[in-house]
């Protein structure tokens, strides 16, 4: 058969429940009655609001990466920036040499593609002369704010986390001085806050229930309980030592600890238990626990946090104590970035969610990332910003009408990069440009 369709069939068949079982519901587990009540206890209905009317900058942007048999990689990123008629536009092309995996590539080439992103929307507001406009961007803002800078495996790139921090600072900043709500907005979303706050309250109402387990065991508990998210290993390991002791005692405590470390997002559990529009309850993020100890070393010696942090970046600039003043400056501005306050909401039930960022000065809550760490509930009104949603909300293949415009214009198809860039590329640099046969094989996005 061509294409190896019988061997094909044949395996489908043989794994038939389990594949359908991970595509349709996903994880199982015995938590599950409980984090659907507790999930359906915090879905709030769309209120029906006439939000205020704001200006829409849309922004997104796109990349495409080519590896060489030479070992260079060659990058293409660009971001549009779109507000009414008017548009504005950012595009980097360049190379690098790089040691590192396909996977660190694409993050390398990812977060240039974001700080295109945050230029084109800083111009867009200066050029435009924006105020009280709604910025929207594509993907989440939380999410970029979390990988607190150092040194890049991209030769000659390695202190690039400066500028995208500095650039980040200032549209944050520029946003809130003018009163621009800025919004990070995710259809595809991996995250897990809302689960995690649920699970957190499974566990506190478990350890309470515990009678037969001691004060100073408990809050050992406790101590594994947070450690399972980030360093899972070692959570189990001392865990393991506590239930040769109390055994069964502690066997939904185990239940909580395998689903904490469980890869199940928000989105599968609001498409596994909600079938109606609405909205998960708001929630503050910060940094986590790792995360909170760099920024303890920041604002302890921003100089000392860029010397231990960027020390190749060092070897790579010709005046070490000016890279220093300008990188501890910059680094010194991360733990006065605002909190963000996160929710899913759904539009129509037969969709998924979508997640949705915002500073949490938008809410006139002047919190910084270093204030707390982790997650927490707050009570907050939504419904303007659910309601701007709405208004571009265009059914199921339309979950934003601005944002699927920009991202049809601003959108690297493999036509472009290959006729259109490549051919002018090997005009002006007067090569033939060598692909690895891998990149020969395979159509790279």
């Amino acid at each position: 058969m061509p294409q190896f369709l019988d061997a094909f069939i044949e395996q489908v068949r043989a794994k038939r429940e389990t594949i359908r079982q991970k595509m349709m519901v996903g994880r199982v587990s015995e938590l599950d009655a409980a984090l659907g009540d507790l999930i359906r206890q915090n879905w709030h209905p769309i209120a029906d609001v006439d939000a205020p009317e704001r200006e829409i900058v849309a922004v997104d942007g796109s990349r495409a990466i080519r590896l060489f048999a030479s070992g260079a990689v060659l990058y293409i990123a660009r971001a549009l920036a779109l507000y009414g008629k008017q548009s504005f536009r950012e595009l980097e092309v360049d190379s690098f040499l790089c040691k590192a995996k396909s996977t660190d590539i694409e993050v390398i080439v990812n977060t240039r593609m974001e700080w295109l992103e945050f230029k084109v929307a800083i111009k867009a507001i200066k050029k435009a002369d924006l105020s009280k406009a709604a910025i929207l961007l594509d993907g989440s803002l939380y999410g970029r704010l979390t990988h607190l800078p150092r040194d890049q495996p991209a030769e000659g790139m390695r202190a690039f986390m400066i500028d995208y921090f500095e650039t980040f600072f200032e549209l944050l900043e520029l946003c809130r001085r003018r009163q621009i709500l800025i919004l990070g907005v995710s259809k595809d979303s991996r995250s897990s806050f809302l689960r995690n706050l649920l699970l957190t309250s499974i566990f506190d109402e478990e350890v309470k229930n515990l009678k037969d387990v001691s004060s100073s065991h408990k809050k050992e508990l406790f101590r594994i309980f947070e450690d399972a998210f980030d360093k899972p290993s070692s959570a189990f390991n001392a865990f393991r030592k506590l239930k040769k002791v109390y055994g069964d005692d502690l066997r939904k405590i185990e239940h909580i600890l395998d689903e904490a470390i469980a890869a199940r997002s928000d989105h599968q559990l609001i498409r596994n238990y909600i079938d109606t529009p609405g909205h998960t309850i708001p929630i503050e993020l910060s940094v986590s626990r790792r995360g909170s100890a760099r920024l303890k070393q920041i604002e302890n010696n921003p100089g000392a946090y860029v010397r231990k942090y960027f020390q190749e970046s060092l070897l790579e600039t010709s005046d070490e104590e000016a890279f220093i003043d300008r990188a501890a400056g910059i680094v010194s501005k991360i733990p006065h970035f605002p909190s963000m306050v996160s929710f899913h909401v759904l539009l129509d039930p037969r969709d998924t969610p979508i997640r949705v960022d915002t500073p949490s000065w938008t809410y006139m809550i002047e919190h910084k990332i270093s204030d707390f760490v982790g997650g927490r509930s707050v009570l907050l009104n939504i419904n303007n910003i659910i309601s701007l949603l709405l208004k571009g909300y265009a059914g199921l293949k339309d979950y934003n009408i601005w944002l699927k415009r920009v991202d049809e214009e601003v959108r690297l198809s493999r036509d472009t990069v290959d006729r259109l860039y490549s051919s002018a590329l090997e005009k002006l640099l007067d090569f033939t440009i060598i692909h690895t046969r891998g990149y020969r094989r395979v159509k790279y996005p």
